[in-house]
């Protein structure tokens, strides 16, 4: 029943958001992108509305990367797509963005991780299992090269979620208050939170914790109140989100290269006329490669300016690390496509 209230919560916010964004025709279509239009994809006249969320606040630094996205759809839409963005979950949380898009509730081009996208196609999960990744340009050359197209196709199949391109979001590192870390025995009894995904909560597991799924809204608060210890997130988001103001020391863990992926409804993507299609598909190319490089170029300076704003900087024992990472590579590895973990091994590290 929550999960459902929840659904039905997050379709009401996106239904008055979208009501006055239908095509001449009235109707609207069932899937992502967040367009609405007849799904026959038909005339000059027709509107394509695509309403982008994410949980990220328009203070990120991707942001500019996000509007610049929207704002490249409505130009060369030439008045046959309105493109808006809606930051801060304000579309609702990540997980029901994608419940949404996945049942069919609403039609969005959204930004979720792929941790979100695992609960539906599990094989995703490689993209968060700890240590797979040396480099973020692995990551990059991994995902969005041709030879992973026959995932996304299966996906696609599979969930009616279509994952348009992957950027890097920024490696992923612990944050915690008066606590010398330097192997996962020194997190022992710490409440961690951590996305609400299973590969999430064995990760957590793994760098020694006690995992605590929470929204990542609820999560400055819960830190604040000591609801939970600890949180791992990579650079950006820790400026961003302010948790420097109710954590003290950041653990350079560096335990996931984390992926964002451009998602839409794979039913609205194949509704689509061509050249709306080629549209999208360019302009997520160019959020892609404008996202990553941002967050690529930022990350050295957020370190300094962690430190600048009285975070204390360890660089633990990672080998310790991954040494525990490897059991949830065995534990989840079970439930991915074949040979999935060897393309990741062999994608060029630059």
């Amino acid at each position: 029943m929550k999960r459902l209230s929840a659904l039905l919560l997050a379709f009401s916010m996106v239904v008055s958001l979208t009501a006055c964004g239908s095509s001449s025709s009235g109707s609207q279509s069932n899937n992502s992108g967040g367009s609405s239009g007849s799904s026959s994809g038909g005339g000059a006249d027709e509107v394509y509305v695509f309403n982008f969320g994410t949980n990220q606040p328009a203070t990120h630094v991707v942001a500019e990367a996000y509007q610049a996205l929207v704002d490249e759809l409505n130009e060369l839409g030439g008045g046959r797509i309105k493109a808006t963005a809606y930051f801060s979950e304000q579309l609702g949380t990540e997980k029901e963005m994608v419940d949404m898009v996945a049942n069919d509730i609403n039609d969005m081009l959204i930004a979720p991780g792929h941790s979100a996208l695992s609960v539906y196609f599990p094989s995703l999960q490689i993209f968060d299992a700890p240590y797979v990744f040396d480099t973020p340009q692995q990551m990059l050359n991994f995902a969005n090269g041709e030879d992973l197209d026959f995932l996304w196709d299966q996906m696609a199949e599979e969930t009616n979620i279509r994952v348009l391109g992957t950027y890097y979001f920024g490696s992923r590192h612990l944050t915690i208050n008066d606590k010398d870390v330097q192997t996962p025995a020194d997190l022992a009894g710490v409440k961690l939170r951590v996305i609400d995904a299973p590969i999430s909560l064995a990760t957590g597991r793994a760098l020694g914790a006690e995992p605590t799924p929470l929204a990542y809204s609820e999560l400055y608060l819960s830190l604040s109140q000591k609801i939970v210890d600890a949180q791992e997130n990579p650079l950006a988001n820790i400026l961003s989100a302010k948790f420097y103001e109710v954590q003290n020391t950041l653990v350079l863990t560096d335990h996931v290269k984390a992926p964002v992926a451009f998602a839409i409804s794979e039913k609205k993507w194949n509704s689509l006329p061509e050249d709306i299609q080629q549209i999208v598909q360019t302009a997520v190319d160019h959020a892609v490669d404008t996202a990553s490089k941002a967050i690529i170029e930022s990350e050295e300076d957020q370190i300094q300016q962690l430190e600048e704003l009285g975070m204390k900087v360890e660089t633990p024992d990672l080998e310790a690390f991954k040494a525990n990472a490897q059991s949830v590579i065995d534990e989840f590895s079970v439930n991915w496509v074949d040979g999935l973990y060897d393309l990741s091994q062999a994608a060029p590290k630059e």
